[in-house]
Parts: structure tokens; sequence; C-alpha cells
């Protein structure tokens, strides 16, 4: 049996960091939601506003692009979001031995699917650890 908790609707920024220091900041997330299944957490996110822009290279668009066309340099997402904190740790220590995925949907660009670590900031905030690129691209 699937359960779905909504971890947040609205707009949240985001921040994706890349092998050595390179790191994209401004990008937002929306429609956070963590589907529940036994032990496998599932947590998805739109990242579709990066790409409604009406300027190619604006700066959200071009890093959005980047993750779409390179899935595998990412190696870590954080959320400052404090909501999106508090109710997937709620979630993660109610369920014994959890395991969790991370499924970016890029509208028609496809969704990437992670399997991910979560770790607490001090800040509030939640960053995600990247283990491994399950899916990428349409499906």
């Amino acid at each position: 049996m699937v359960v779905t908790q909504s971890l947040r609707r609205t707009l949240a920024p985001l921040t994706l960091s890349y092998g050595g220091c390179e790191v994209s900041e401004g990008l937002v997330g929306r429609r956070f939601a963590l589907d529940v299944t036994g032990r496998e957490l599932t947590l998805s996110v739109d990242l579709t506003p990066n790409f409604q822009t009406r300027s190619p290279s604006a700066a959200t668009y071009v890093q959005a692009l980047a993750l779409a066309r390179d899935p595998a340099r990412l190696r870590a997402l954080t959320c400052e979001d404090t909501l999106v904190r508090t109710r997937l740790l709620r979630v993660w220590k109610s369920v014994e031995a959890p395991q969790l995925r991370l499924v970016l949907d890029l509208g028609p660009r496809g969704r990437l699917v992670y399997a991910a670590r979560p770790h607490l900031l001090f800040t509030g905030g939640v960053t995600l650890q990247m283990q491994a690129v399950v899916v990428s691209g349409m499906g």
C-alpha cells in the first residue's frame, strides 16, 4: 500500500552540488511529495518551474538544462525549507531501515531517479546525498 504525503506545494529554493566545488544556486522546486511503501520512501520534486522562462539564457534555465543533460554529476541536493525537513524527518524516523529515492521531475525532459540519503543541516534544511542514478531521461 502506498501512502502519499505532501511536504510542500509552493516554490522552495534548492542548491545542487556537483563533483568538486561546483554548486548551482537559484533553482526552485515545488510539489514536494513523499510516497511511502513499506520501508521505501520516494521523495518527488517538480523542477519544471526552472524551464518556464522567456529567456533561454536565464541562470535557472541553464542550470536545470545542465542537470538534465548530465544527471550523473549530481552529488547532493539541498533544500533549506524547514517544513520539508520536519515532515521528511518525521516519516524517516517512523520507518525501520528506510531506503530513499529522489525523483526529479523535469517535465517533457523526463524524470531523474536517484538512490539518496538525507543529511540534516543545522540551519533547518536537509541535504540529500546522491548514492546512485537509478533512472535518467524520459520515462
